[in-house]
């Protein structure tokens, strides 16, 4: 009985295989988004432009990345945490990091690792592995983050930003 009831189970998955397989990875096409090598390029300098702004505390040179000063981006926390208060959600956070970043008196290295960057046309979507340190005490965090990079005007510029944080290991 149990060897009847094998059979056609295994004949109904080596059927709907392929299935799965294209469900999974969808038809050819939509693995062509347009990209160039110059927009990686670009978009390799805006995260190199983000990090040296951020050490320097150039706040100008910062916030000429965002489309404007009021795009989400916020921590996960922030959102998600203790005391978040979900009749109240807010992403616009912006204002808080570049008060804690460049007008607190506190001087910070930043470094992104395992860069990842997705691209179609003028949209493209980058996630990377990061460290900030206070430069002094060398206490900081690390986290994973994502953002949201629309290309204006030739220039891609971030329209969002959401990341995780965490203290460092043996600074918890």
């Amino acid at each position: 009985m149990k060897a009847r009831m094998f059979l056609p189970a295994m004949a109904l998955l080596t059927a709907l295989a392929p299935l799965a397989a294209m469900a999974e990875d969808g038809p050819a096409f939509l693995r062509k988004h347009e990209t160039t090598i110059e927009d990686h390029q670009a978009i390799a300098k805006l995260l190199d432009t983000y990090t040296a702004s951020v050490t320097k505390g150039d706040e100008a040179a910062f916030e000429a990345l965002l489309i404007d000063d009021q795009v989400p981006f916020s921590s996960t926390g922030e959102i998600t945490g203790k005391g978040a208060d979900a009749q109240a959600v807010t992403t616009r956070n912006y204002q808080r990091f570049r008060k804690s970043v460049f007008e607190s008196g506190v001087r910070y290295t930043q470094h992104f690792y395992n860069i990842r960057i997705d691209q179609d046309g003028p949209l493209a979507q980058v996630s990377l592995d990061f460290i900030t340190q206070e430069t002094k005490s060398g206490k900081g965090g690390y986290g994973w983050k994502t953002l949201q990079l629309l290309k204006v005007q030739g220039h891609w510029k971030i329209a969002s930003e959401f990341y995780t944080a965490r203290a460092l290991p043996g600074q918890q």
